[in-house]
């Protein structure tokens, strides 16, 4: 492991440990399997080794992000005991186990901790080497849009990649894949900083890829977003050109039957 060395930085990130008596095993101790499996899930599913090295803040972070996952997934068996004659649960005259209730609610703090210091890291380095970066979406903007207030990054990993492919049709048909690829590099930028002319497009095009999560109707935005791109050339000179203006000569789209298509 080499996010998380040892106890005392551990416990920086979870508060109202007991302190372990002589002889006892410490937090680190009894969560290092935990600790193992969680730092790999966080370098296979949340962002690779490059982004968290950047800055003290974003290892912070990642600090953060572990020790949390770790904790909620062992909660369930910390106040469990192995005897000679089956598992037993930890109590004695001043401390009585919690109830389900009260580690229900545990294990949802540490889970919307935990999404936060995720979704913080990846504002922190604009999304690269990330699960993040991709989309014209920063952090979980389209769950927000959805109205979700929590478990945000389950149901991002489980959107990402309808997002993915609604994106790639959206370029295909309506904006190029140069005018996608422009977007998905400016994601992160402050709208001062946006190359021109794509203000526009970010105003329209997540709310578009929202409807279309939703299986909602799209077509009065995307007929917008047509009448920006054909009307500011010196914004996207190529986009008259492409495949996907192609569709839209009249401003009426040509759905092709044996394509997916959208709907209008």
């Amino acid at each position: 492991m080499d996010i998380i060395k040892d106890n005392d930085q551990l416990l920086a990130y979870i508060p109202n440990v007991v302190t372990a008596v002589e002889g006892e095993d410490s937090l680190f101790t009894k969560l290092t399997p935990y600790l193992t499996v969680t730092e790999s899930w966080l370098y296979r599913k949340v962002c690779k080794a490059v982004a968290i090295h950047t800055s003290s803040e974003a290892e912070d972070l990642a600090r953060c992000i572990v020790a949390t996952e770790a904790f909620r997934m062992a909660v369930p068996s910390l106040n469990l005991i192995l005897t000679a004659n089956g598992f037993g649960i930890v109590s004695n005259s001043t401390v009585a186990p919690a109830s389900k209730d009260r580690t229900d609610s545990l294990q949802a703090t540490l889970v919307e901790l935990r999404d936060s210091a995720i979704e913080q890291l990846a504002l922190l380095v604009d999304g690269k080497c990330t699960q993040f970066s991709g989309t014209v979406f920063r952090g979980y903007d389209a769950q927000r849009m959805q109205g979700r207030t929590a478990r945000l990054f389950e149901l991002f990993t489980e959107q990402r990649s309808a997002i993915f492919r609604l994106q790639a049709t959206l370029a295909e048909e309506v904006l190029s894949d140069e005018v996608l690829h422009q977007m998905t590099d400016q994601t992160y930028h402050d709208e001062s900083e946006l190359d021109p002319g794509y203000g526009v497009l970010f105003a329209y095009v997540p709310g578009i890829l929202v409807k279309q999560l939703k299986d909602e109707p799209s077509g009065e935005d995307i007929r917008k977003v047509v009448h920006h791109l054909r009307t500011h050339p010196e914004y996207f000179p190529n986009w008259a050109e492409s495949h996907a203006a192609k569709h839209w000569q009249d401003y009426t789209y040509k759905n092709d039957k044996k394509r997916g298509g959208f709907w209008l």
